[in-house]
């Protein structure tokens, strides 16, 4: 439901969405494809690996994507803040306007203008 959500939101703000509910076929896309992807959004507590585990991965195999974690603990949330930066993470519930926003602010940090988030 969540992700059904996430590109409702961004698409008519002319995002390029890619919906994929496994973040194993997500890492898979990612590393395969980098240069293909401004952004990729991850939930922190996706299964079967996490969505530090998914960064961390595409790290290891040195693929620099920008990562917007969603995350539903305040904990969590300052954790990943402070490794990632506070552009990387956005708290459960959020708004449209604050996803669009905090998208926005992942990209711009990076460098990335809008094309594709998976």
């Amino acid at each position: 439901m969540l992700l059904g959500l996430v590109s409702g939101s961004l698409r008519p703000e002319g995002h390029e969405v890619r919906e994929i509910a496994d973040p194993l076929e997500a890492l898979a896309f990612a590393a395969g494809e980098p240069e293909t992807i401004d952004l990729l959004i991850v939930r922190v507590d996706s299964k079967p690996i996490s969505g530090i585990e998914l960064a961390k991965r595409l790290a290891s195999q040195g693929v620099e994507i920008p990562i917007l974690f969603l995350s539903d603990s305040r904990a969590l949330a300052g954790v990943i803040a402070t490794s990632f930066g506070r552009s990387a993470v956005l708290e459960q519930p959020f708004s449209g306007a604050e996803l669009r926003a905090a998208a926005r602010r992942c990209m711009a940090g990076h460098g990335r203008k809008q094309k594709q988030i998976a």
